[in-house]
């Protein structure tokens, strides 16, 4: 199974792919990389607080219905 981060990297790298068979100017080429790169930091950054997010709604969520069946 993937995670986020593989899916993230496999999406990434096909950029760079791109970038590196298309792009022949080397500084133009040498700063969409720096792009790719930040992207993919911050996609990562994103699915991370997504995902904490999502986690803590749910343990919340989980611990407010027992509360209540327990009453």
């Amino acid at each position: 199974m993937f995670t986020h981060n593989q899916i993230i990297d496999s999406v990434q790298n096909a950029k760079k792919q791109f970038v590196n068979t298309f792009i022949t100017n080397e500084s133009f080429k040498k700063e969409l990389i720096k792009l790719v790169d930040a992207q993919t930091e911050f996609a990562k950054g994103q699915v991370s607080t997504s995902l904490s997010i999502a986690e803590a709604f749910y343990k919340n969520a989980t611990n407010a219905i027992y509360a209540k069946k327990s009453v």
